[in-house]
């Protein structure tokens, strides 16, 4: 998750990145060991137990994360990233949450940024297969709104050792050069 991040950066001056979903920091972990003091790291994550555990398990950490306890939709840094990093089960939220999301997320990220997410390999094909009725409905409209970003896919790479499976998708901004 964090590899695309900095497998590309070309610095001239601190990065900023935005990690979304954080959960208890699996990801932040590595965030946090690989950015240079004068970086910004913002963490925004709903759950308050996790933001408690986040702030404790990062105090005084090289480069401290900033723990936000609120939704991504109502986030207001008044900057934009470099890199956002996504944790957040999109395939578990309402269509149209999830359309407001990667707006969101859009709005948030540089032109010439990244936006990385994971996916369960198969997981919206098999819940698109096993669902009926509305819940059948969301899948089917998630899978649109996936599919009209397809072509902001830089990179994937699946984690066969990861259970389930995932596939770590990496997106450019609609707005970055070279785009039609």
């Amino acid at each position: 998750m964090v590899r695309p991040v900095f497998s590309s950066v070309h610095r001239d001056g601190p990065l900023r990145v935005l990690e979304i979903g954080a959960g208890v920091g699996p990801v932040t972990e590595e965030l946090v060991a690989r950015l240079l003091p004068g970086d910004r790291l913002d963490v925004v994550e709903l759950n308050p137990e996790f933001c408690t555990v986040l702030r404790q398990r990062f105090a005084g950490a090289g480069v401290e994360p900033a723990v936000h306890q609120v939704s991504i939709l109502d986030f207001a840094p008044g900057i934009r990233y470099h890199h956002i990093v996504s944790g957040l089960p999109l395939a578990n939220f309402p269509s149209e949450m999830v359309e407001n999301i990667y707006a969101r997320i859009f709005e948030l990220l540089e032109f010439n940024g990244s936006f990385v997410m994971f996916e369960h390999v198969m997981g919206r094909e098999l819940l698109n297969t096993f669902t009926t009725g509305q819940a059948r409905q969301r899948i089917e409209r998630i899978l649109q709104i996936e599919e009209a970003l397809e072509p902001l896919v830089l990179g994937r790479t699946t984690v066969p050792l990861n259970m389930p499976p995932a596939r770590v998708l990496v997106r450019r901004h609609p707005g970055a050069k070279g785009d039609a």
